[in-house]
């Protein structure tokens, strides 16, 4: 019989990726589906690792020198390098891989690619790489289980004042909401709307600071002194 935990798949920490014993010489390579930019997980990393790295997003040919110029730098430094949108330029990729390859790393170097599904993509690139594929949860209910089980503890959660954990929910109603829409583009927006992962947490925090301000150790605050407009235009 299958247990829960043998068809539960863990989530993949991406720092994990950062660690010594990874290879310089394979990228990282982030697949998504259209509409979900998985850079911003990347970019979340480097700020917690205190890592510096140097994002270019594919797309003109001045980029090309411009990652040529990045590489070299970050090879010797020790620093990232993180491109966007490599499924623009599928043939460029080819050329890249063998670049890397011949290249000679720092051991503290990494390769971030973010990419689309492209058939294109050289398929000895992606063999050499670390694939992580993202995908936006499917309904409601499933963006709102990943929302807390990400975010949202039950220690962060349950302090006081008690409007905490509503406020708490309402956000990530809010992001399941933004999120299940973006499905339905132009039908759910009339164009793409992006709040990922990283702006669900700053508006988390918005509400954390507002509220340990308000409350200062109290069990309830007054719902119509939130500074409901200030919440709003900081999400927005």
């Amino acid at each position: 019989m299958l247990t829960e935990e043998a068809v539960t798949v863990s989530p993949v920490d991406l720092a994990e990726f950062a660690e010594p014993k990874i290879n310089p010489k394979n990228p990282v390579m982030l697949v998504s589906s259209p509409g979900f930019d998985a850079s911003y997980k990347v970019e979340l990393v480097a700020k917690q690792k205190g890592k510096k790295y140097t994002a270019i997003a594919i797309g003109s040919p001045e980029a090309f020198d411009l990652v040529d110029k990045a590489m070299r730098a970050a090879s010797r430094s020790g620093q990232w390098v993180l491109l966007k949108n490599v499924h623009l330029a599928p043939a460029w990729l080819a050329e890249l891989e063998k670049k890397v390859y011949n290249m000679t790393l720092d051991p503290e170097f990494r390769l971030f690619m973010t990419m689309e599904n492209n058939p294109k993509v050289p398929s000895t690139l992606l063999r050499a790489s670390h694939v992580l594929v993202f995908e936006p949860p499917a309904g409601i209910k499933a963006a709102l289980v990943r929302g807390y089980a990400q975010s949202i503890t039950v220690e962060r959660t349950e302090r006081e004042p008690v409007e905490r954990k509503r406020m708490h929910f309402l956000v990530c109603w809010f992001n399941a909401v933004v999120q299940e829409r973006l499905r339905y583009t132009p039908i759910g927006w009339s164009k793409f709307y992006e709040f990922n992962e990283a702006d669900f947490k700053c508006s988390l925090l918005c509400i954390d600071e507002w509220l340990d301000s308000m409350g200062k150790g109290r069990k309830n605050v007054d719902p119509d002194k939130i500074p409901w407009d200030a919440l709003r235009t900081l999400i927005a």
